[in-house]
Parts: C-alpha cells; sequence; structure tokens
C-alpha cells in the first residue's frame, strides 16, 4: 500500500491537517470517549490541554496540542495494536519518531 493511501486513525497531524489545537469534542469523537472522560484525563495531567476562556466566560475552553493529542494517544495504545501502528508508519516517519526521543532522552 503506498505511503499516501495509509490510513492514521489516531495521529493529529494527519487526522486534522493544518491545525495547531483541537477541542475536546473533536477528540472525544475521534477516540469514541466521553467529553467528560477528557476533562478527567486534563485534570490528572494525562491530557495537556489549554484553558483559554476569558475572565467573563464561565464555561472552560480547552484546547488541546497536536503534539500533545499524539503524544497521549501514543501512550494509551497497548500490545499488538501498538506495534501495529508503529509497523504501519513509512520510514520516514519511524526516523523521525525515533530522533524526537533521542531529544527528549538529552534534554
Amino acid at each position: 500500500m503506498p505511503a499516501e493511501q495509509l490510513q492514521f486513525p489516531f495521529f493529529a497531524s494527519l487526522d486534522f491537517p493544518g491545525r495547531s489545537t483541537l477541542m475536546l469534542g473533536e477528540i472525544a469523537e475521534r477516540l469514541g470517549v466521553t467529553i467528560q472522560h477528557l476533562l478527567n484525563e486534563v485534570a490528572s495531567n494525562e491530557l495537556v490541554g489549554l484553558d483559554l476562556k476569558g475572565r467573563a466566560v464561565s464555561r472552560r475552553a480547552i484546547r488541546v496540542p497536536v503534539e500533545s493529542y499524539r503524544d497521549y494517544v501514543l501512550r494509551k495504545l497497548t500490545g499488538p495494536m501498538r506495534a501495529d501502528l508503529l509497523v504501519s508508519l513509512p520510514r520516514a516517519v519511524r526516523e523521525q519518531l525515533v530522533e524526537e526521543l533521542k531529544e527528549s532522552l538529552n534534554s
């Protein structure tokens, strides 16, 4: 299967092209969870979110950076599903992930 036809069901940069942040509703729909579950994940620091509400606004306006979404999903993947996803990635993407891991270990 050519790289441009591969399905990447969890990678924000490919699920949501051109976006830098995502709304909780979008993530909940993509992952099949509730917004409340994601709010709990933000509260427990499992998922990084930015609260962008203004002073006069009573409702939270959480936005999740696409990098945080990607990292969250990778941490939650377990067993064969994680290995299958990684193997399905094009070599260039896997090499980029290796470089990101090396950078994070050196910092």
